[in-house]
């Protein structure tokens, strides 16, 4: 008779965590917040020297970056390379890699492929422009949060890490990160992980 109670209790679990779960937005319409935005994390690279720090704005209250990025080359230049990467946090923690995108006319391509990061970030750190001449450029007060990317509707939820690494020659010469959460947009409904099946 314990066993026969015991039965029936795993399965009144298991239907109730499936009740669960099938409401649990795994993709949909979103926003996306940066967390942080460094010196990449992988090693050192001699075209660029990044100093940010993150910091609490004063009149929002949210965290904002501040600090400056010398380049030493044109990363606009029509001969540079662009290697972005995007890594996502598992379920059961660590990175794996999600995304590998490599792109020549890093200018152009921002532009038109992703010109929300271009106008909310890069303008911002004064990468206004083509070309961008080697220099420091100053930032202050960047606060990325709220951001949707024009040509994607919808995303996949979670924390990501991102690299964009330019590439002179076929080497890596420069290296920035970022790490950014896609959060579900408030009032809309994702799409559940049961209807992805």
């Amino acid at each position: 008779m314990e066993a026969r109670a015991l039965l029936a209790l795993v399965a009144v679990a298991s239907a109730a965590a499936n009740l669960a779960c099938a409401n649990l937005a795994l993709v949909g319409p979103y926003t996306v917040e940066m967390l942080e935005l460094s010196a990449c994390d992988d090693g050192e690279y001699s075209g660029i020297l990044v100093n940010i720090s993150q910091t609490v704005d004063e009149e929002t209250n949210g965290p904002t970056y501040t600090g400056a990025i010398t380049l030493h080359y044109d990363i606009t230049a029509d001969d540079f390379e662009v290697e972005l990467t995007i890594y996502r946090w598992g379920s059961t923690g660590g990175w794996y890699l999600d995304f590998r995108l490599q792109f020549d006319k890093p200018y152009e391509y921002m532009k038109s492929n992703f010109p929300t990061v271009y106008e909310t970030i890069f303008k911002d750190i004064g990468f206004k422009e083509k070309p961008i001449p080697p220099g420091t450029y100053y930032i202050h007060r960047l606060m990325p949060r709220g951001l949707r990317l024009k040509r994607f509707d919808v995303l996949p939820y979670g924390k990501y890490k991102l690299y964009l690494k330019g590439l002179k020659d076929g080497k890596t010469v420069t290296c920035i990160m970022s790490i950014c959460t896609v959060n579900e947009a408030e009032h809309t409904e994702g799409v559940g992980w049961k209807a992805l099946f």
